[in-house]
């Protein structure tokens, strides 16, 4: 007898908020368009109505962290009885499908990066077997209340998955994350199957199930798939004894108390889960945290003075068995560099409003590293093709574009006052103007192949190319990246004429912990003159190659 398992009304319900006409995206490339198909599985036994979404590559999204603004909404299909889907009028390029299905786990993505599969399609192709095999995910439940068993409401709840070596994982925020309700009740679920540490948060410390403060005191749950733990209930501990610390916020050149700025202060230890507060200076410029538990710990300044960034080199210390007091951090105004855009050999006003999706980085050498200002006002190319660069630190500093910057546009020099520079001395408050940022556009394809020798990738790994581009201005990240797809195919539209190198790199989880760890492969030199089409293969043996990394 055939099983067919059906997916809840309300679930097919929501691709209509996502179909988009599919038609009117392929006409709006003037290419023909590609089909993409596949089918669901779960458990074995196709997974009728399930959603199904594709969402075109937009701006750099490396390891799934997309750095653009503006993604374009994503078309969609509902599975048949058995389970196939079909996406037709797909836009020729690198998209990514995926399945909507939070109670469930796709097999495949247990890491924390985006959803899904890339799949890199050419013009009028027909990609078949993009396949989802799910399974039912766990769910872990419980109540939180205080000393006084009342229920804690509106708190936030976190799981953590526990590796082979007991270490914490890199949480995936979306799954692992729930609210209490009016009850003080929690419920997280489309987990994987495993060990956690549940902790309620919203104070100045987690506690852990059932009421440890330390993630060593735990209790720790473990589930299986489609299992639902209960009563992993969690009483908020009682406030651990703590002691005062006092300091001031003063300004570095004149030594004036600055009131109305924000002071973080954080517990020098590893993960999430360590103790920290926030306090605002008085009109004195001071500061004051209470119940500050024996720890090292890290005070800085977190938040804008009067729409400037303001910034101090913060400073260390520890609580050991007493109060801190006398404690001061310095701090600096920030220097504006400022000034207009243009593009070589072209006014046209389309073209200048594409520069609106560059993010310009002011680099320097200060001793708190690199400036990384993102396109929130501050960093980001106007319509009018204007940019302004706040809170730039003292020090040697370098205009480039970072992560997220379209690979069609390369910045090709800097120049201030019509002379050509490569940094700039910048002292604090300065308000450099007259900077003129000059880019190159252009439209060029690289795709391609990878091919192995000697085995096959590690599960679990997600290989991507980067191109870098040589000359002009340094980037801080690759011009464009692309992720390969299940054929080992890939492309990258777009670019700038110039010379690129290209990476292929592989990202893999670790063996302990969280994050993701890159293997650097193989390189190739590819120039682009124009709008043409350049074919690139890479050639891995793994044999050799493995033994590297």
């Amino acid at each position: 007898m055939k099983r067919v398992i059906r997916f809840a009304p309300l679930l097919i319900s929501l691709a209509v908020f996502n179909v988009v006409d599919a038609r009117a995206q392929s006409a709006a490339t003037n290419k023909a368009p590609a089909t993409i198909a596949g089918r669901v599985t779960l458990e074995g036994a196709g997974a009728q109505g399930a959603h199904v979404t594709l969402e075109p590559h937009v701006g750099d999204d490396v390891a799934g962290l997309s750095f653009s603004g503006g993604r374009p909404p994503a078309l969609s299909a509902v599975t048949d009885a058995e389970g196939r889907y079909r996406l037709t009028d797909v836009p020729p390029g690198s998209c990514r499908v995926s399945v909507f299905a939070p109670a469930f786990v796709i097999e495949g993505e247990s890491l924390y990066f985006s959803p899904g599969k890339t799949v890199n399609v050419a013009e009028g192709e027909n990609v078949e077997n993009v396949d989802f095999s799910l399974s039912r995910g766990a769910v872990i439940t419980g109540k939180v209340t205080d000393q006084k068993d009342r229920p804690v409401i509106d708190r936030p709840v976190m799981v953590f998955k526990l590796d082979a070596k007991g270490e914490l994982q890199r949480p995936d925020i979306e799954r692992s994350r729930g609210y209490t309700d009016d009850r003080g009740v929690y419920r997280i679920f489309g987990l994987e199957p495993g060990r956690y540490l549940v902790a309620a948060f919203g104070g100045k410390r987690p506690t852990f199930h059932p009421d440890a403060v330390e993630k060593a005191q735990a209790k720790i749950v473990e589930v299986k798939s489609g299992e639902e733990a209960v009563s992993i209930d969690i009483k908020i501990a009682p406030p651990v004894k703590g002691y005062l610390v006092t300091g001031r916020v003063v300004e570095s050149d004149t030594n004036k108390p600055v009131p109305g700025i924000e002071v973080r202060c954080d517990a020098n230890t590893q993960g999430a889960t360590g103790w920290h507060d926030y306090v605002e200076t008085d009109s004195l410029g001071r500061f004051r945290f209470e119940s500050v538990p024996p720890n090292s710990y890290s005070a800085f300044i977190e938040s804008e003075r009067g729409g400037v960034p303001a910034f101090g080199e913060g400073i260390t210390f520890a609580v050991i068995a007493g109060g801190v007091s006398g404690l001061e951090i310095r701090m600096q105004r920030g220097a504006i560099i400022s000034g207009v855009v243009a593009i070589e050999g072209s006014n046209d006003p389309s073209l200048r409003a594409k520069l609106a999706r560059v993010n310009l980085i002011a680099q320097n050498d200060s001793d708190s590293g690199s400036q990384f200002i993102m396109p929130d006002g501050n960093g980001a190319v106007s319509p009018n093709g204007t940019f302004k660069l706040s809170g730039v630190q003292p020090g040697k500093t370098r205009i480039t574009t970072g992560p997220g910057s379209p690979g069609c546009f390369a910045l090709l020099s800097v120049k201030h006052d019509g002379v050509e520079v490569s940094e700039f001395d910048v002292n604090a408050g300065d308000q450099i103007t007259g900077v003129r940022l000059v880019f190159a556009y252009g439209a060029g394809v690289i795709a391609g192949r990878v091919e192995f020798k000697g085995g096959s990738p590690r599960p679990g790994m997600r290989l991507w190319v980067n191109a870098w581009r040589e000359g002009g201005v340094p980037d801080m990240g690759p011009s464009e990246t692309a992720e390969l797809d299940g054929r080992g195919q890939f492309v990258i539209e777009g670019l700038a004429p110039g010379t690129y190198k290209l990476e292929l790199t592989g990202f893999r989880s670790p063996t302990a912990g969280g994050g993701i760890f890159p293997i650097r492969w193989t390189e190739q030199t590819v120039t682009i003159a124009g709008e043409g089409r350049h074919e690139v293969t890479f050639i891995v043996d793994l044999a050799s190659k493995e033994k590297d990394n």
